[in-house]
């Protein structure tokens, strides 16, 4: 029995047993035919192929088609450019996948960033203790896990939306999502100079969440009204998000 045809029973699960001894001989023996048995096998696992019938259909189609070459140009060039192929179409496939999935944490730590103090100048002096400034003090310090409750007894004490802007802010930098997205919805109620900028930081908080409708609607929100904070950068998440 010629190569071709072991070739095509090994491959078929059509083989006898003298032809496996043989199949294997040869495999272990004669590197040509190792390497194009090698190769069917890669051809095989690239395209996934489970049926017989349809591969054996292809190795048909393969001899058909370059029967009137010689072999060692098909050894030659072939193989390397089905090989190169099969790299291609493996690399594409990952390629898509990774594009095709949203990574709401990799989203969420490239857009995201606290916002500075837009609304409170920082005056320190013995004599300015009030509870508003040194939360804005602790705020601008970075220190955000202290600025949380003195936000907090500012605005009971005060009533100022805006503060709940930057108590929002300094939840979401400590990885307190929910709660952020608690104290943004309280501050949407509100109609100040910073409540289009909390759509973005909703907006985030939803994506870290992986609630991407809704993330979708607070970028629209921001997208859609006359605040320019962010808008370039809400476009593309919304984008990415579509």
């Amino acid at each position: 029995m010629n190569s071709n045809e072991l070739i095509e029973n090994y491959f078929s699960k059509n083989i006898s047993k003298q032809e496996l001894l043989e199949f294997n001989h040869l495999y272990k023996t004669n590197p040509e035919f190792k390497e194009e048995v090698d190769f069917l096998k890669a051809i095989k696992s690239v395209s996934e192929v489970e049926d017989d019938v349809e591969f054996k259909k292809q190795l048909t189609s393969y001899e058909s088609e370059y029967a009137h070459k010689e072999k060692s140009i098909i050894s030659k060039w072939l193989k390397p450019l089905t090989a190169v192929a099969a790299l291609l179409i493996i690399a594409l496939s990952i390629n898509f996948l990774i594009n095709s999935s949203i990574n709401e944490d990799k989203l969420f730590a490239t857009y995201f960033e606290p916002s500075k103090n837009v609304s409170s100048p920082i005056v320190r002096s013995e004599t300015d203790k009030t509870a508003l400034n040194n939360a804005f003090i602790t705020y601008n310090e970075m220190n955000y896990e202290q600025a949380i409750p003195l936000f907090d007894n500012a605005y009971n004490n005060t009533k100022n939306s805006e503060l709940l802007f930057y108590e929002g802010n300094s939840l979401l930098v400590l990885g307190k999502i929910e709660e952020a997205i608690e104290i943004f919805k309280e501050h949407l109620t509100y109609n100040d100079a910073l409540t289009n900028r909390t759509h973005w930081y909703l907006a985030l908080a939803y994506v870290k969440t992986k609630q991407l409708e809704k993330a979708k609607v607070e970028l629209k929100a921001l997208i859609n009204s006359e605040e320019t904070f962010k808008k370039t950068e809400a476009s593309s998440l919304l984008e990415k998000l579509e």
